[in-house]
């Protein structure tokens, strides 16, 4: 009778111990999870569909942690959800099925999500696989959507820079309005300053000028360095325009416009109010010792040198579509040095800089 009390018992002792180690091995998956961040229903949902491992090697997603206890869950979309980064808004779980259901990937999500834009989300609605595209790059603006569209050339990124830029309008139809001055500011045929601005702190030219010149504060502190370094090479620079006031501008239009015609004067002088002269950032320059300035020693050395002190060639050759001017050798544009030697290196102009930046 002993012997069969204690089998019994060993018999349930065993049965105790397997219970006690499965419960053990079922414990250990969503304890792991716990440790991981995930809550304690998320960490035992996760168990229970199969994923313990997938969640366990990737980095905590929250994502994951919420939707795992929606109805909006499925298993087909795991590797996207441990990619689209979580946003604290209402309806993000769901909208995340949505996207998802749709077609659109972790990265365009995530794009659509930062951006947090009315219309965006409007466009995303549906799949668009030119959306996606867009999405890619950082200089998308939902708000030019219809005009990228329309514009389309079959380059997702050069439709996106030249409608930044404004390519996809006719010259000088509904300008931008710049009321704000800084040193990146762009004034170019798409964008255009009041009549009555005038830049701050505009001083006096005293090296490579006559006299009677003038730049913003800024800008004339590094010609002045920038004359020193071109004097100190051998070379003589002058200047023949810096500061042009709307109405000193008008002027000049008017006389292209009179003697030359309008395609002349469009092509060669600014209209009123479209001009960088008035900005008090723009200067053109010379050499005291030969012309044309664009076979001169002072030229090549502007083109080489002259970004060091934050000036840019503002009209180039072979750009006239982008800038909508004919090749201005002489002509420059102080943007600082750290634009400057971006547009250096990179070889665009500041149209497409602004149309990548701002």
């Amino acid at each position: 009778m002993k012997s069969k009390k204690k089998l019994k018992l060993k018999t349930k002792n065993v049965k105790i111990l397997v219970i006690v180690l499965v419960a053990i091995y079922l414990l250990i998956g969503p304890v792991k999870l716990m440790f991981k961040g995930y809550s304690i229903i998320s960490s035992f949902k996760m168990n229970f569909y199969g994923i313990k491992s997938e969640a366990l090697d990737n980095k905590y997603s929250k994502v994951l942690d919420k939707i795992i206890n929606k109805g909006y869950f499925d298993k087909d979309y795991l590797e996207e959800y441990f990619k689209i980064d979580y946003y604290d808004k209402d309806n993000f779980i769901k909208d995340v099925d949505k996207y998802l259901e749709l077609g659109y990937k972790s990265e365009s999500i995530n794009k659509i999500n930062m951006i947090n834009s009315k219309k965006l989300y409007e466009i995303a609605t549906k799949y668009d696989k030119d959306l996606v595209e867009y999405l890619k790059y950082d200089y998308f603006k939902p708000e030019l959507y219809e005009r990228y569209k329309n514009y389309f050339n079959e380059d997702y990124k050069e439709t996106l820079i030249n409608v930044n830029i404004g390519l996809d309008k006719e010259y000088y139809e509904d300008p931008t309005i710049v009321n704000n001055y800084s040193i990146t500011m762009i004034v170019n045929k798409y964008n255009k300053l009041d009549e009555n601005f005038v830049p701050p702190e505009l001083i006096e030219l005293n090296n490579c000028s006559n006299g009677g010149e003038y730049l913003t504060k800024e800008a004339k502190e590094s010609f002045d360095k920038l004359c020193k370094a071109i004097t100190d090479e051998g070379l003589s620079l002058g200047t023949t325009s810096a500061y042009r006031s709307y109405q000193d501008q008008e002027s000049t239009y008017n006389y292209y416009l009179k003697n030359n015609g309008k395609e002349y004067a469009d092509s060669y002088a600014s209209r009123p109010g479209f001009s960088e002269h008035q900005t008090g950032l723009a200067i053109d320059v010379k050499s005291t010792k030969a012309s044309p300035f664009k076979i001169t020693k002072e030229y090549k050395w502007m083109v080489e040198n002259a970004y060091k002190y934050g000036f840019i060639l503002r009209y180039p050759d072979n750009k006239e579509n982008i800038t909508g001017f004919k090749s201005e050798t002489w002509h420059y544009r102080y943007v600082g040095e750290e634009v400057a030697k971006y547009l250096h290196e990179n070889d665009i102009t500041y149209e497409e800089y602004h149309a990548i930046f701002h």
